[in-house]
């Protein structure tokens, strides 16, 4: 058990010795000029491959990676707020459906056969079938164009 704690405090000193090494060479290299113009232009040349990256991606009709995680987040979102309705209206239909049996079952049932509707000029005795309407085709609308004779 010894030689554990042995073992992890020996490690910990060489991973505080190898940051302390790692953060001495950044300052040197800060202070260096050279190196700062160099990664400054090598992030503006980034940045412009990035956003010609994003205009071809646009131009061909493709989605870069941050706009298909805003959609997917949009879509997780949606679907969510979509359950929740369902959930909702589901509940209501459940609650409207226990309110008509309860009202159709206090309500007494009649028998009594509704009066037929006497047929008049206008409505047919026969239920014989009918011809579906027909209809007419417009003509075009006229067109600016020239006509073969000119």
């Amino acid at each position: 058990m010894a030689k554990q704690e042995n073992d992890t405090g020996v490690l910990n000193r060489l991973a505080g010795r190898g940051e302390e090494a790692v953060n001495r060479l950044m300052e040197e290299l800060g202070k260096n000029e050279k190196v700062t113009d160099a990664l400054a232009r090598a992030m503006e040349a980034k940045g412009k491959v990035d956003e010609r990256t994003r205009k071809t991606l646009g131009t061909v009709g493709l989605a870069a990676a941050d706009q298909l995680e805003g959609l997917r987040n949009q879509i997780e979102a949606l679907e969510k707020r979509l359950a929740a309705l369902e959930k909702t209206e589901a509940g209501k239909a459940g609650e409207t459906a226990a309110t008509a049996r309860s009202t159709t079952a206090a309500k007494p049932k009649t028998t009594a056969a509704r009066p037929k509707p006497k047929a008049t000029a206008e409505t047919p005795k026969t239920t014989a079938a009918r011809k579906p309407p027909t209809t007419r085709k417009s003509p075009p609308p006229p067109t600016d164009e020239p006509t073969g004779s000119g």
